[in-house]
C-alpha cells in the first residue's frame, strides 16, 4: 500500500508540475494574443489615417487639376485679346470677310427670289441631289 500511495503522490506531483507549465504557456499565448490584437488595432488605425490622407490628397488634387483649368482658359482668353489689340488689322479683315459673304447670300437670296424657278417649281436652290 505504501508504494501504491508513492506511485499516486507521484503521479500527482507530475500533474500539478505540468498543469503548472501548461498554466505560464496558456499566459504566454494570452499575452501574445493581446499584444498581436493590440497591433492589429494600431494597424487599422494607422491604415484609416493613410486612407484619409490619401482622400484628402486625392480631393487637393482635383481641386488644383480644375483651378489650373481654369487659369488654362483664362490665359487662352487673355491671349487672343491681346493678339486682337496687337493686331487690329486681323479684325478688320475678318469683319470684311463676313460682311462680304452676308452681302453675297444676300445676292444670292434676291436672285432666286426674282430668278428662274428651277424644275421643281420651289423658286429655291436645292443644294443636295436626289
Amino acid at each position: 500500500m505504501q508504494a501504491e500511495l508513492a506511485r499516486v503522490t507521484l503521479e500527482r506531483d507530475q500533474a500539478v508540475q505540468q498543469n503548472s507549465v501548461l498554466s505560464q504557456d496558456l499566459l504566454a499565448v494570452r499575452k501574445q494574443k493581446d499584444r498581436v490584437t493590440t497591433a492589429h488595432r494600431n494597424y487599422e488605425r494607422m491604415l484609416v489615417h493613410v486612407l484619409g490622407h490619401r482622400n484628402e490628397a486625392w480631393h487637393e488634387e482635383d481641386t488644383l487639376l480644375a483651378n489650373a483649368e481654369e487659369y488654362n482658359e483664362n490665359l487662352h482668353e487673355e491671349i487672343h485679346q491681346l493678339h486682337n489689340q496687337l493686331h487690329p488689322h486681323h479684325l478688320l479683315g475678318a469683319a470684311e470677310i463676313d460682311s462680304e459673304d452676308e452681302m453675297d447670300e444676300d445676292r444670292e437670296m434676291e436672285e432666286t427670289a426674282s430668278g428662274d424657278e428651277g424644275d421643281e417649281g420651289s423658286g429655291m436652290d436645292n443644294d443636295h441631289s436626289e
